[in-house]
């Protein structure tokens, strides 16, 4: 019996790697000083470079060899082997080129002949420092220049690549030439099940990352799990590949406080970036099949938070803008690519890191001054455009003649804003026909705008989101064999947590629970709407100043005791809220506290616009004003400021915002969904000292939402399509109100796709409608017709992206869209219950805590409802009656030590001088 050991292991993967085109060298041909293998060097240059070799070694001196041997070595020193590689090194008016990469088409065919003659080689145990003996277990060298190193362990003999990250922490000097920053491009530890890797050894602070297929390798029927390194990612045309394509030196700049200047500095890192197994892997699979397929198909890539989604774009628009269908090819498959994005923080970050990507000037184009830039852009055929989602409308009527042409769109957290009206936009700037005719008719100005909802034979989407909905699973999702609607390519959340790139936000989660009574406080005798008055009653209580009083005290003492010692002391908390006027009310509330118990710090607000509030206007930045935010200084700066610890939100900062300081969220609003998952994933970045986080609710349950999350946490598959059939059958009820024909509706879209024609004469057409619906009778039915009309545009708006539904029906859409505009809104609820009732008792306690249950199955999501019908009349009744049964539900267990108007008495009395003198014995 022979008992596995290290060196069969190691033996193993040389066999492998020498099948697959490398050759082995002998420890003893590498020079330690130059790290580098002369004889691979030189004769590679000769082979590929006749005549340069001449021009440089007229003598073949061995001191002008030697010379040249350590000019390639201090290039690369200094430069870096990915610069070296890629741009070549300059030898007196000579450029040498030390790798040919394999060339886009094989029109080239002399350059195809070249990229055969690289040298790819091995050597184990190879001895790399000039100070001892030791070794490394192989290096993998290419035309002499050593790229990537590996210390491989044998788990049947008691060891695994955590051993090997520990070898390299602890036994590889990072002072040593070949294991200085940038010498070589990766460092891998493997063993037969998993393999992890660095770019940059810094000792003990070495960070690896994991270079797994997913959470565990699937076994490998034909050997080891971990032989897709050495068989996919090292083989000579893949290392190319990334070399040429992907790795590349990235500066990364981050905000940090600098104390002794007393403002927040950008503090900038080199890192060398070499792609993640899973980036690797979509790269080159939407490589494969857009070759196939070429344009005109739609591609879902489910990426979650810590899938460094940043780089995967940057390097998908590259690979686009060089891709044809095959070799013989001499057009690419697209003429522009464009990286599309939601917010315009993060097209400035996608903009760095695509530019960063860039090595031929001139490539990428961004577009900063408007529609009309974007628009030359487009017309003059740029590579990679990048802009955001908000743009397209404005250049929509302006760009013609396009359809010959061919795009990628790339779009960073696709969801309803792109598969919406923006994104028929976006498809008509992209589809217009351009046609010469002198006047065509209605019909065809029509079908253009069916063409654009629909899918385009020249454009191909590429969507990213951790997070699809149905829609957009509908949209841009394929089919599985189960007939269910999925993405192209997955990194799920559930990875990504147990990967390290990003923390667990379910782990340490408390819910609280408010109890309380309300008081009428007159006695007379209101009738209400039961659900209205119901709700009205719940928003007085959460915006009453006891309500936000207890919840600041509770946010303080939970952050003062559990937070503020957190990342070093330097942890931050957000503060969610339902509204932009609670941002004021909790911004007021929070800021005073924090004086009356000095603490040493305070916080700031975030919310758009302009609330009104007891006469005054405030804006976040009249009130961050108020805790001495300097003006010009960021929200996201200002946290960086140790004098700013707490955050307070409403909507924004909700998403789209990335700071790792960010350890504890305080939740005052109703989230479900998406926009629940997007919320709590504002805690979920890593940082230096950052083990976990805390999440204390005051509003939602934590069953809820665990729901929220389940679809997100692994693969999200979309249960069916959604039923087309329900478009017609929902026409077909709106027609029973008889409420106007087709010819109202074809008179209509006469008028409005005619140029010349004006709003006068469109109104008349949608006046006598709404005529007719003010006569239906009794007012249930014009609440049922008002419903299905909103039912028919916002389904057929959708349907219509995914299968063409007819002229008639565009028509309709168009007609029904303007005709619900002009419908009477329903009459609100205009009772103020507020000045009906005041807030009796009231009790903040913990109620639950929790920590995360989620399960590894796949999500399942809904396709979009199609359900209509008006809403029944709400019942009324008497406001005593309603009370009644709210403070039984709400407030059945309150005793007297919860009384906050017989506490405010008190308190009131306390204060009144004459009235306690007068209430006292001696008072006579």
């Amino acid at each position: 019996m022979t008992a596995p050991t290290e060196k069969r292991f190691e033996q193993y993967i040389e066999n492998s790697l020498l099948a697959r085109g490398y050759v082995r060298k002998d420890h003893r041909e590498y020079d330690r000083a130059l790290c580098l293998i002369p004889g691979e060097v030189t004769g590679f240059i000769r082979d590929t470079q006749p005549e340069a070799w001449k021009r440089i070694m007229p003598k073949h001196s061995e001191s002008t060899l030697a010379r040249l041997l350590r000019h390639i070595s201090s290039e690369v020193e200094k430069r870096g082997v990915v610069d070296v590689l890629r741009n070549g090194i300059k030898e007196g008016d000579q450029t040498l080129r030390l790798v040919y990469f394999q060339p886009n088409s094989g029109l080239n065919r002399d350059h195809e002949q070249l990229y055969t003659k690289n040298r790819f080689s091995l050597v184990r145990q190879l001895r790399y420092s000039g100070a001892n003996e030791n070794s490394i277990d192989m290096v993998l060298f290419i035309n002499g220049l050593p790229v990537v190193t590996m210390e491989l362990k044998n788990n049947l003999s008691g060891q695994n690549y955590k051993d090997a990250e520990k070898q390299y922490k602890t036994a590889r000097d990072p002072r040593e030439p070949l294991l200085r920053f940038t010498r070589c491009v990766v460092h891998f530890c493997v063993d037969e099940d998993q393999v992890s890797m660095t770019t940059r050894l810094s000792g003990d602070s070495t960070h690896f990352l994991p270079f797994n297929k997913g959470i565990e390798n699937p076994v490998n029927l034909s050997g080891y799990k971990s032989s897709y390194l050495w068989e996919e990612v090292l083989e000579p045309a893949s290392l190319c590949d990334i070399i040429e394509n992907f790795v590349h030196v990235s500066r990364e700049t981050t905000l940090k406080w600098d104390g002794s200047k007393g403002k927040t500095a950008e503090s900038r890192k080199e890192l060398l970036v070499f792609p993640r197994y899973h980036q690797l892997e979509v790269i080159r699979k939407l490589k494969a099949t857009v070759r196939e397929e070429g344009p005109g198909h739609n591609y879902l890539i489910q990426h979650t938070t810590g899938s460094g989604k940043s780089y995967s774009i940057g390097w998908l628009a590259h690979l686009l803008t060089s891709l044809y269908r095959s070799k013989d090819d001499t057009e690419r498959i697209f003429d522009s690519i464009i990286v599309v994005t939601d917010r315009v923080v993060l097209d400035r970050q996608l903009q760095a890191t695509i530019k960063q990507l860039e090595q031929t000037r001139g490539v990428v184009a961004k577009v900063e001054k408007g529609s009309s830039q974007l628009k030359r852009h487009l017309e003059s055929g740029k590579d990679i455009i990048v802009t955001t989602i908000q743009k397209f409308p404005y250049i929509s009527s302006q760009l013609a003649s396009m359809s010959d042409r061919t795009f990628g769109v790339i779009i960073d957290e696709v969801h309803s804003s792109q598969t919406g009206e923006t994104a028929k936009h976006l498809k008509k700037a992209l589809s217009s026909t351009g046609s010469q005719e002198d006047d065509p008719g209605m019909e065809d100005k029509i079908l253009r705008e069916i063409e654009s909802r629909g899918r385009q034979p020249h454009i191909s989407f590429f969507g990213f989101t951790g997070t699809p909905k149905n829609k957009t699973l509908e949209l841009f999702g394929r089919k599985n064999d189960d007939d269910r609607f999925e993405a192209f390519h997955y990194y799920t959340m559930q990875q990504s947590i147990h990967e390290g790139f990003t923390l667990d936000v379910l782990q340490n989660y408390t819910t609280y629970k408010r109890w309380f009574k309300v008081v009428q406080k007159d006695e007379e005798e209101r009738e209400v709407v039961k659900g209205r008055a119901k709700r009205a009653v719940f928003q007085f209580v959460d915006s009453h100043g006891e309500t936000i009083h207890r919840k600041v005290q509770i946010i303080l003492d939970q952050f003062r005791h559990r937070t503020e010692k957190k990342i070093g002391g330097e942890a931050r908390a957000m503060v969610v809220v339902r509204s932009r006027l609670h941002c004021v009310l909790f911004f007021k509330e929070m800021s005073q506290q924090m004086k009356e118990k000095g603490f040493p710090y305070s916080c700031l607000v975030a919310f758009s616009g302009t609330v009104s509030h007891e006469g005054v206007e405030y804006t976040e930045d009249s009130l961050n004003k108020e805790n001495r935010l300097a003006a010009g200084i960021s929200i996201a700066k200002g946290l960086k400021d140790p004098r700013y610890r707490i955050l307070i939100v409403s909507n924004k900062f909700q998403t789209g915002y990335d700071e790792p300081l960010m350890h504890t969220m305080f939740i005052d609003k109703r989230l479900d969904g998406i926009q629940c998952v997007q919320t709590l994933s504002r805690l979920n970045r890593t940082a230096r000292g950052k083990t976990d986080t805390f999440i204390l609710d005051f509003v939602n349950k934590y069953e809820e939402v665990i729901e929220s999350f389940k679809p997100f946490y692994t693969t999200t598959l979309l249960s069916e399509e959604t039923d087309k059939e329900k478009i017609h059958e929902i026409e077909q009820k709106i027609m029973r109100y008889n409420l106007y024909t087709k010819f109202d509706v074809e008179k209509f879209n006469k008028l409005y796709y005619e140029e010349k024609a004006t709003d006068e004469e469109l109104q008349p057409v949608i006046d006598v409608v709404v005529a007719r619906w003010k006569e239906l009778t009794p007012a249930e039915r014009r609440r049922e017709s008002k419903s299905e009309i909103q039912s028919f545009i916002r389904i057929y708006g959708y349907l219509s992206q995914i299968i063409p539904l007819g002229v008639y029906y565009e028509m309709l859409f168009i007609f029904l869209k303007y005709l619900n505009r002009k419908l009477p809104k329903t009459q609100q609820f205009d009772f103020d219950v507020s000045n009906a009732i005041d807030l009796e008792s009231l009790r903040i306690d913990r109620f639950s805590e929790h920590s995360s249950t989620m399960t590894a199955e796949p999500g399942i999501v809904d396709p979009i409802g199609v359900e209509t019908g008006g809403r029944p009349d709400e019942p009324r009744g008497p406001l005593s009656e309603l009370i009644k049964n709210i403070n039984k539900v709400y407030g059945d267990t309150l005793t007297e030590a919860h009384h906050i108007l017989l506490r405010q008495v008190s308190e009131n009395l306390q204060k009144n001088e004459t009235l306690k003198t007068f209430m006292t014995a001696d008072n006579s």
